[in-house]
């Protein structure tokens, strides 16, 4: 069986939705109409893959909802595309219970369908009579760009890793949902992956419900070898391993979806409060007024894909070198300048010459756009400080920084935000653990004028294995170890991608691209990711065979953790080009879908990431204060209103014996 080649997911998951399934029904180019009837998640599923010019142009005239009470249109057929689940098999089944729906019907399911649903399909005799097509797409994901796809699933934080997650419903209900549409990733590439996961384990004082947490990664890459396997034996899939998948937790760096990230795209989907792709902004139209306006942030849009994964710095310039050459270009924009001068615009001056263009708006709307995005970003940059901020964060990451620089921040900048100051204090329990008990989170508090439930999301890392509390005297026991010592974690230094040493703020990295490069290299440690189940010598994956014993092959946690094979370290036997998958359950970040492109150029091979879900810093924060419940930081008062002398502070508020220039 063929492997798919392909430079663009997204392409190619269009491709199997209009070629694949509505091609095979002839409707392309067809005189006969239909009429497409979709689920929410299917729906979603094609908006993300396919516009509406395009679904058209496959001979459909109506797309309907299956959840709306529809009426019969005996003249055209009916094409389901639907998600194989009890409510929307039984919304199909009341379409034909009492009269035919359509002229024909064409059912196609996003994922795999059980030999129930196929059962009442077949029972139910008017859709049984004018059935004409049954089919298994195996397309249940969104494609964010053309390497990054989610499986659509934004509670999977909360339903996997919060404190009542143990033996409930949802986490196994969750689990298999994840496994099902990350498997139909794999039924449109055709790939057999070898798949490897992230190793991790409750520490000698967890408590009860920490095992289903530290083991989301295993026992999702066991369903999902579970499923690949079973559509390996009916020959849907290649017979050996003919790519490599590893599958992730988020608490395998948690630094990155809280740090400021410093590239295009991210600080746009940081700053700028963007619904989905879409970037609103205003305009001033020829007449004076203000006209509101949207614009995609896409890959359809040229100038957005060569501008995101350039640091901010860098795509300034390339903005303001394009609207240089084009000023230099058109005779009639150099002139309405005003002559300008021969030096670069700054971004007041490149928004002022195109308001200042009418006539040539058509031509300068996109680089408008990013005239504006920039302009936006740069005002948010200056009122918050950020750049202060941003070294001090990556300083604190690369262990450049202590408690004390972080002190001095907080207490000079009055006008930070309370989510910048829980972001910049996660990124020092993050790199710095154990140095929280009651007292110090009393203090740091009080300091940062943070309210019960900022310090209640702070805390809330714990749940994904960040030891942010002492183990000395803590009665929590919630932490996990994840298969390391409880170690300073912070980063070293690492080369800075080409084309970004000049610019400051460009030291830190997500660690994925660390371990999928180290994965490249056949590198990757087997104590830290194991395999669901080695693959054989002669399939073409990295196996060495000391290490057959690092196998996983069952959700029980006695047999959770890879033996340790002689070195830890695989030997190259997998050739240069296989493709590559990375997979977070819960929630990948901008930095890491920028790893994928990255990757993909550096090491000659396809890298795809993807997750339950595309994050920016505010979505990750809301999804982790609702991890676990509140818990009240009990701040003595005194008779006067001030802090008691046994807080720590002095009776004027501010620090005393125990204050916090004591932390490192």
């Amino acid at each position: 069986m063929a492997v798919v080649d392909t430079g663009d997911f997204r392409r190619l998951i269009k491709n199997r939705l209009l070629v694949e399934m509505l091609g095979s029904i002839g409707a392309a180019g067809a005189a006969d109409w239909s009429v497409l009837i979709m689920d929410p998640v299917s729906t979603r599923v094609m908006s993300h893959a396919c516009q509406i010019s395009e679904i058209l142009d496959y001979g459909i005239s109506l797309v309907e909802n299956i959840e709306k009470k529809r009426e019969p249109l005996l003249s055209i057929s009916g094409v389901y595309f639907i998600t194989p689940t009890d409510r929307s098999v039984q919304r199909l089944l009341d379409d034909w219970k009492v009269r035919p729906m359509y002229k024909t019907a064409h059912v196609f399911f996003t994922s795999k369908v059980s030999p129930v649903h196929l059962q009442v399909i077949k029972n139910c005799s008017g859709l049984a009579q004018r059935l004409r097509s049954l089919k298994e797409v195996n397309v249940e994901l969104l494609t964010i760009d053309k390497r990054t796809f989610t499986t659509d699933e934004g509670n999977s934080l909360q339903t996997l890793f919060g404190e009542n997650s143990e033996g409930s419903a949802q986490y196994r209900a969750e689990v298999s949902t994840i496994a099902a549409r990350l498997a139909t990733v794999f039924a449109s590439l055709k790939e057999f992956p070898t798949i490897r996961f992230r190793a991790s384990k409750p520490g000698e004082d967890a408590s009860t419900g920490l095992e289903a947490r530290s083991l989301v990664a295993q026992r999702v890459a066991v369903d999902l070898n579970e499923r690949l396997s079973a559509m390996q034996r009916s020959g849907q899939l290649p017979t050996g391993s003919t790519c490599d998948l590893v599958i992730f937790d988020r608490g395998f760096d948690p630094v990155a979806p809280v740090i400021h990230e410093w590239t295009y795209e991210a600080m746009a989907y940081d700053l700028l409060n963007l619904d989905g792709e879409v970037f609103r902004y205003d305009v001033e139209t020829q007449a004076g007024k203000t006209e509101k306006k949207e614009h995609l942030l896409a890959e359809t849009d040229d100038m957005w894909v060569a501008l995101r994964h350039k640091h901010f710095a860098a795509a300034t310039i390339e903005i303001t070198r394009t609207l240089d050459e084009f000023r230099a270009k058109n005779k009639a924009a150099a002139y309405k300048q005003g002559g300008g001068g021969d030096g670069a615009l700054d971004m007041r001056n490149m928004k002022n010459l195109v308001s200042s263009l009418p006539q040539y708006r058509e031509q300068l709307s996109r680089l408008s756009v990013h005239v504006e995005i920039a302009s936006k970003i740069n005002q948010i940059i200056d009122a918050k400080d950020l750049t202060d901020l941003g070294k001090l964060e990556q300083d604190l990451v690369f262990g450049d920084a202590t408690s004390k620089e972080i002190i001095t921040y907080i207490s000079t900048n009055q006008k930070m935000s309370a989510e910048d100051k829980v972001r910049l204090l996660m990124s020092y329990v993050i790199t710095h653990p154990e140095k929280m008990d009651d007292a110090r989170q009393q203090q740091w508090q009080r300091l940062a004028h943070l309210t019960d439930m900022d310090m209640n999301t702070i805390n809330n890392l714990e749940l994904l294995g960040v030891p942010v509390k002492k183990r000395g005297n803590t009665k929590s026991g919630i932490g996990l170890t994840f298969g390391r010592k409880r170690k300073r974690a912070v980063r070293k230094d690492r080369d800075v991608d080409e084309g970004d040493e000049q610019w400051s703020l460009s030291r830190f990295a997500p660690l994925m691209q660390e371990v999928l490069e180290d994965l490249a290299a056949n590198k990757l440690n087997f104590d830290e990711y194991p395999y669901v189940q080695p693959p054989s010598n002669d399939s073409g994956s990295s196996y060495a065979p000391s290490a057959k014993g690092a196998s996983v092959r069952s959700n029980k946690t006695s047999v959770g953790w890879a033996k340790k094979a002689a070195g830890a370290r695989e030997e190259a036997l997998s050739p240069k080009g296989k493709r590559i998958v990375a997979f977070v359950v819960g929630g990948v970040t901008r930095s890491e879908m920028r790893v994928a492109h990255k990757l993909s150029a550096k090491l000659g091979r396809e890298v795809l990431i993807g997750s339950t879900s595309c994050d920016t810093p505010t979505t990750f924060l809301k999804s982790l204060q609702n991890l676990g419940s509140l818990e009240q930081v009990a701040l003595e008062i005194d008779g006067n209103g001030g802090l008691s002398p046994g807080s720590g502070y002095g009776s004027g508020g501010g620090f005393g014996s125990g204050n916090l220039t004591t932390i490192v």
